[in-house]
């Protein structure tokens, strides 16, 4: 049985079922920051690229060729890790819908010499010297991001009514995505978070001296009163100062990468961390977690004597 509004006599286009069925199944249970950059990786991509070939027509050599290509055209590790993620859910519901008996991604794999960058994270003395340069409001959403591990969506989204008496604790109930209103990335997303003393202290002289009264108020606005836009604030507020002193690679998500590293480093028990964060443990430990060199040195020199006591 044909999808509703597809060709019953000849099979339908890649184009075609992507536009009639994948996309209007999937925007039912994608959340509108995941809607936008899903959508143009694959109207940009795969609609452009494969959108005037039959559904029935690919076979895994061919996807694969085309995934080995798109690597070698340049792309990031991101992209093409996102492209075969969404081919697989592509034909898996082509194959659920009865346009195709057989999947021909299911065999699908990372292309060669594709590697996942390594991602950096701040150490302490740069984390000193980042706060210290920044203005008071980027002082404070840094200390948020930073010591507390809030998200940027989190951090701009936040309204007064979110924040403790003594600014010590958060609740996360929503985020900002490119200046709307949207639930937590994840289940785990919506929490209560601590937010260290200093950073507290420095969050409740901005509240004090730059929100208004209103429960409603968001925290960090504009003038217009609504959310700053992520963007605008690190390319406007943030890189500048740091590009001085050589940290102007640091974004939002090194910061995020920053606290699950200086936490591991103190020693701060794993499942706290990704509490505090709002994720999974797994996520936590090999995503954001980043070792160094000498901790790992320390750690076998710990091991072996543990052992060989002699």
């Amino acid at each position: 049985m044909r999808s509703a509004g597809l060709d019953t006599i000849r099979p339908p286009l890649l184009s075609e079922f992507i536009n009639l069925v994948f996309l209007p199944f999937q925007r039912g249970k994608w959340k509108s920051s995941t809607a936008g950059t899903s959508e143009h990786r694959i109207t940009g991509h795969i609609v452009k690229d494969l959108g005037n070939v039959a559904t029935t027509k690919f076979t895994p050599r061919s996807l694969q060729v085309y995934l080995q290509q798109k690597f070698e055209a340049g792309l990031s590790y991101s992209v093409v890790q996102h492209l075969r993620f969404h081919l697989k859910a592509i034909f898996r519901l082509a194959v659920a819908e009865g346009i195709l008996t057989v999947n021909p991604t299911l065999s699908l794999y990372k292309p060669q010499g594709l590697e996942k960058p390594k991602g950096k994270a701040m150490t302490g003395a740069q984390v000193a010297i980042a706060v210290d340069v920044v203005e008071f409001r980027e002082k404070v959403i840094l200390g948020l991001a930073i010591f507390g591990g809030f998200r940027p969506g989190e951090i701009l989204g936040l309204q007064r009514k979110h924040v403790s008496n003594g600014a010590s604790v958060i609740g996360v109930q929503q985020r900002v995505y490119r200046g709307e209103l949207d639930n937590p990335k994840t289940d785990a997303s919506t929490r209560t978070a601590a937010v260290p003393p200093k950073t507290a202290a420095l969050l409740r002289h901005w509240l004090e001296m730059a929100v208004p009264s209103d429960p409603e108020a968001f925290v960090f606005a504009g003038e217009t009163g609504k959310p700053l836009w992520r963007d605008t604030l690190l390319a406007d507020h943030i890189k500048p100062k740091l590009k001085p002193h050589g940290l102007d690679w640091v974004d939002f998500q090194v910061m995020r990468r920053t606290h699950a590293t200086l936490s591991h480093e103190a020693g701060i028990d794993p499942k706290v961390q990704a509490d505090q964060r709002g994720h999974g443990l797994g996520v936590a430990m090999d995503v954001y977690t980043k070792t160094t060199t000498e901790a790992r040195a320390e750690a076998a020199r710990q091991l072996e004597e543990s052992v060989l006591v002699n």
